[in-house]
């Protein structure tokens, strides 16, 4: 959306050049526009994150847990995951919370594997479904709904279905802390997106780098000013009522970007963020693996801008509601990593002058400089600085070094957005494949003393 309308910006202020200078007078005044329009928008995207995460940065509050109440189904998307899905099923199995108030049923979604008996030997429910019509995360999942509707008609009901993917492994309070919140009278609910594999390479320290930050500074953050948090796909709760009232029809490449969109547009409700309900999730170990696997996410992005961005922002006009502006706002701004970049080149250009050169080029960049260097280097410092004060937030001051290695590796989503914007109309399903098998109390002593007692406390009701 934003490069849509960069382009008209360009195309009205160069007709308007042609007719009142000539060629030359146009491609000038085009030129200059452009470059005050990337500026200035780059400028308020980050200055909106920024007064947004500095306004909501309060001390952490653990969830007070509430006695079991819910009936959970719980799904775990499964395609050819034989090498790691035993692990899922145990940790799932094994979970705080009673026994008699949840069920695991493993989607087992066109696998040609052995995925299913895998599944089976654990002694959890395999459900087959053979549609290779419809690949994709989000076809499961509708697949699955349906089959649960098929159960609650011979009598087996739940009150909320909670999602997670093959690979990942779960805090044994997980579904304690989600019962609390849907007690508090929330009906979609996001859980922590934590890393299972964050030492492997230079890329998994880079993914869980970003997730750490942007689970402190967005998705926090928005909990505590009332602002809905953005569903990651994993770590998902809906109740059934939800679920039977709008449905679940996403079936996009980011199923779980678009279901936030529909439920906030139909509902206005928000989706609450659980920051002490932990999964762990692994990551891509190699760059092409992360290339691949990112162009899909913003194929998808792109997909829900366009499709919701603006439906967002009128009803959140009509409605007076600030949360769907600040959704909308969520989907239109590009990656961090090319917002601070332009206001680098920006800064470096205005505080050094190495622009001022004759001729056109020159004239033009000097002319479209819109601030003083110190004042975009105050903008960055203030930005950049939030994944910092993140990390130490998130007791993960010892891999502060890793922001280096994570902001080079941000710089590849400049040519990720572009791919996913030029592919957004293709909706391909590609599988991340998954090879890091490990049992929840491995991860466990991976995890400092810290971690451990405010991650795993037994939890008193059960």
């Amino acid at each position: 959306m934003i490069i849509f309308l960069l382009f008209i910006c360009l195309a009205v202020t160069f007709g308007y050049g042609v007719f009142t200078q000539g060629w030359s007078g146009a491609a000038e005044l085009g030129f200059y526009i452009f470059l005050c329009a990337v500026q200035a928008i780059s400028l308020f995207f980050v200055g909106y994150q920024t007064i947004m995460s500095y306004a909501g940065l309060r001390k952490f509050k653990k969830t007070e847990l509430k006695s079991p109440a819910n009936r959970f189904a719980v799904l775990v998307a499964a395609h050819n995951e034989e090498k790691v899905i035993t692990q899922i099923c145990e940790n799932l199995k094994n979970l705080n919370y009673p026994d008699n108030l949840y069920d695991v049923y493993v989607i087992c979604d066109n696998c040609s594997d052995g995925t299913a008996d895998a599944v089976r030997k654990t002694g959890v429910t395999a459900m087959e479904r053979h549609q290779p019509d419809k690949k994709g995360k989000g076809y499961g999942l509708e697949w699955a709904f349906e089959r649960l509707w098929e159960l609650e008609d011979q009598g087996t009901s739940y009150d909320a279905v909670v999602m997670f993917d093959a690979d990942n492994l779960v805090s044994k309070d997980f579904l304690d802390i989600i019962n609390s919140k849907l007690l508090d009278g929330f009906e979609v609910v996001q859980g922590y997106l934590d890393s299972k594999n964050p030492e492997d390479s230079w890329v998994t320290k880079s993914y869980s780098f970003a997730y750490w930050s942007t689970n402190r500074i967005y998705q926090l953050v928005r909990e505590h000013l009332g602002l809905t948090a953005q569903l990651g796909g994993t770590g998902v709760t809906v109740t059934t009522k939800v679920l039977k009232d709008i449905g679940w029809g996403a079936t996009s490449l980011t199923e779980d970007l678009e279901f936030t969109q529909r439920y906030i547009l139909q509902t206005g409700k928000r989706v609450a963020w659980a920051h002490d309900a932990k999964l762990y999730d692994e990551k891509p170990l190699g760059f092409v693996q992360s290339f691949k696997q990112r162009i899909r996410w913003m194929q998808g992005h792109f997909d829900c801008m366009t499709r919701y961005a603006f439906p967002l922002i009128l009803e959140g006009l009509k409605k007076r509601k600030f949360m769907l502006i600040d959704s909308a706002i969520y989907l239109i701004m590009p990656s961090r990593s090319i917002l601070a970049l332009i206001l680098m080149i920006s800064g470096v250009l205005s505080y050094t002058g190495v622009y001022k050169a004759e001729g056109f080029l020159g004239d033009v960049i000097d002319k479209s400089i819109l601030l003083d260097g110190w004042i975009y280097g105050c903008f960055i410092a203030a930005y950049l600085s939030l994944p910092i004060l993140a990390m130490i937030l998130e007791k993960k001051g010892k891999k502060l070094h890793w922001f280096f290695v994570s902001y080079l590796f941000g710089l590849s989503w400049i040519p990720v957005t572009i791919l996913g914007l030029l592919k957004k109309n293709q909706r391909e399903w590609s599988h991340t494949e998954h090879s890091r098998a490990l049992a929840i109390e491995e991860l466990e002593l991976e995890l400092n003393p810290a971690e451990q007692e405010a991650v795993y406390e037994p939890n008193p009701i059960k």
